[in-house]
């Protein structure tokens, strides 16, 4: 194996695999199969990609790329026990930053090229990852994973629907990710923040929502200890009564 065939592999892992793995961690309480069957599928065809990138040895193949991501879209939708546009909504989210962390990759190729393929690309998204990889697996724990137990579906098709639209606009600009003007930098950078700023609105929501159902929980829970002590005192008094007589 060449210095430029590795490069070109590692390149294929290290701009899906770390995204993927954030929607699995974040219903890994959900998966279908399990965490090791999961994990062996996808990296199965995540090779698959591999095996197919690595036939092109002067250019990775960002048609085929994204065509692809469809399919591990798919593979998501199918092994998460969930509603399709809860998964849906929750895996868009991590496309901005893929965006973002490509459009960073290709500025920095441009600025320091090198002989070997996606060397600069490569040390930019590993350090971009190991940068945000631990804050992102914050914010999936103490704001996602309580969205999670919203089992109304409107607001996972509206949220859903948000992105796509959103990720069409930007995807318009450059589709192919080849770009290197800085409207395309600047867009997926709005992209990210328009996202976390939907989701921050939809945690306002389903707070709203619980806040209503504890304080109608609450409510019922009050009638029925009413019409219990009323029944209770009926029987008192109905006692009191028969010892009178």
């Amino acid at each position: 194996m060449t210095l430029a065939t590795f490069s070109t592999l590692y390149y294929t892992f290290i701009h899906i695999l770390p995204f993927s793995c954030l929607i699995f961690y974040t219903f890994r309480t959900q998966l279908r199969w399990g965490v090791l069957p999961t994990s062996s599928l996808y990296l199965l065809l995540l090779s698959g990609e591999v095996l197919v990138q690595v036939q092109f040895p002067n250019a990775y193949n960002q048609q085929l790329s994204l065509l692809l991501q469809l399919l591990y879209l798919l593979y998501s939708l199918l092994t998460i026990k969930a509603f399709a546009g809860k998964v849906l909504a929750i895996s868009l989210l991590t496309l901005p930053l893929a965006f973002l962390t490509l459009s960073l990759a290709r500025i920095a190729e441009a600025f320091f090229p090198t002989t070997i393929p996606y060397l600069t690309a490569n040390l930019v998204i590993t350090v971009i990852v190991l940068s945000f990889i631990y804050p992102t697996l914050v914010y999936i724990r103490q704001v996602l994973r309580p969205l999670l137990d919203v089992q109304e579906k409107k607001p996972w098709l509206y949220l859903a629907a948000y992105e796509l639209v959103l990720i069409f606009i930007v995807l318009l600009i450059d589709p192919w990710h080849q770009t290197l003007a800085p409207r395309v930098l600047i867009s997926r950078f709005l992209l990210l923040v328009a996202n976390i700023a939907c989701v921050q609105i939809m945690v306002y929501l389903c707070q709203s929502i619980n806040a209503r159902d504890y304080a109608r929980n609450l409510l019922n829970s009050l009638q029925v200890l009413q019409e219990f002590e009323r029944q209770r005192y009926a029987d008192i008094m109905e006692r009191w009564r028969s010892s009178r007589r």
